[in-house]
């Protein structure tokens, strides 16, 4: 699974297609060679694509990348504080850093690289406000914080990508709506701009760069999914409708896959797992994974030689499903067993290794990272943190 290049025009601008083998660990805290991809999320030429997660369990799902020869994970931790956890390549122990203190963090975090030294984390605040918090690869602990928006501004999980020289974020606003925001690297002056007005948002949005355009997909009324584009550095928003109606029960994730075509995963009716691919300006076909009673958190998918899908299964399984670009043909395969898994997963490729990394909430708020290489079935498990860590 290697970074995606983008595609389209609008026909491109509506956001667009699908498998493989399975997951690798990698090692050295490096600030060169990133390879960066999100809990429900993707790298997109060089953006990347922030998870937009939300679990039927108990605790907030995690977000994961990799930063040169480490994997980084960020999490909410305990009394709604930020944590950031990172390891060497081949390593089984864990560095904690605290990012942000006790009540300061209410959502899953969305995490990205820039420029290749910076590390850059965004959540929901205090007072349903949006912050940042970044740091300088190799300066130690030291994090630095900024609000995006403030209070009363955001009602969910951000995603959080890079287009050139600008990171974007997208969230959930008040009244249901969706809110995008932009700054240049290193000003901190952030333009907020509305996606889509009140009543049509309800849930975290997953946000892709697709060629010269910026794709958003988020849950709408009545459990529909909806995509929206712009072009890059505009804030002319086309809507588009996904599924309709009774279609969607969780937050998407979205990515363009190895073909260049916009595909979105979400849990679909009596918990399912459901793909949709584009197949024409604002037409995409459905495909079911998976049937029902099998899926039970927002997915996270990734491209990996095809498209691998990973949820919170039945009995708080960790499950990953594949297939090859474009194919309908899904393999399935268990990632841990029952009693493991407690949130959405996050999942990122490491290609230098060519493997994949999983990461979720275990038993009693503990976080787990399970790593394979691509081509086995062989899922190691190590604890990142205990009981108690993830809020």
């Amino acid at each position: 699974m290697d970074n995606i290049p983008s595609a389209a025009s609008l026909v491109g601008r509506l956001c667009l297609r699908r498998v493989r083998k399975r997951p690798v660990r990698s090692g050295g805290r490096t600030a060169s060679r990133i390879v960066a991809v999100l809990a429900v999320a993707v790298m997109i030429g060089g953006a990347t694509a922030a998870q937009a997660a939300a679990s039927t369990g108990p605790f907030t799902g995690p977000s994961i990348i990799v930063t040169g020869d480490t994997t980084d994970i960020a999490v909410q931790g305990a009394n709604d504080s930020l944590k950031y956890y990172w390891t060497y390549a081949g390593y089984s122990t864990w560095s904690a850093e605290t990012v942000a203190g006790s009540g300061t963090t209410y959502s899953l975090p969305s995490m990205i690289v820039t420029n290749g030294t910076t590390i850059d984390i965004a959540a929901q605040g205090p007072d349903n406000s949006l912050d940042l918090h970044w740091t300088v690869i190799g300066t130690g602990s030291t994090w630095h914080s900024e609000v995006v928006a403030g209070s009363g501004t955001t009602y969910s999980a951000p995603s959080m990508i890079v287009t050139g020289d600008t990171i974007d974020i997208a969230a959930q606003g008040p009244d249901n709506s969706l809110d995008f925001h932009s700054a240049t690297i290193g000003t901190g002056t952030w333009n907020a701009e509305t996606v889509a007005a009140s009543g049509t948002t309800y849930s975290a949005p997953s946000m892709i760069l697709n060629g010269d355009n910026l794709n958003i997909a988020a849950m709408g009324e009545d459990n529909s999914l909806h995509c929206y584009a712009a072009t890059v550095g505009m804030d002319n928003w086309d809507p588009g409708t996904i599924a309709g109606t009774g279609s969607t029960f969780s937050a998407p994730t979205m990515i363009l896959n190895g073909l260049n075509v916009v595909e979105v995963a979400v849990q679909g009716p009596d918990n399912s797992l459901v793909d949709y691919s584009q197949v024409g300006p604002g037409d995409f076909s459905p495909d079911t994974v998976v049937g029902s009673g099998t899926t039970f958190s927002a997915p996270a998918m990734i491209q990996n030689d095809g498209v691998d899908i990973a949820v919170q299964g039945s009995g708080n399984t960790l499950d990953i499903y594949w297939a090859p670009n474009g194919s309908e043909n899904w393999d399935s395969g268990f990632v841990a067993d029952s009693g493991t898994t407690y949130s959405a997963p996050a999942m990122v490729l490491n290609g230098d290794a060519n493997g994949v990394h999983m990461t979720a909430a275990g038993p009693g708020g503990s976080l787990y990272d399970y790593y394979a290489l691509n081509g086995s079935a062989n899922w190691s498990a190590g604890m990142v943190a205990p009981a108690g860590s993830v809020g």
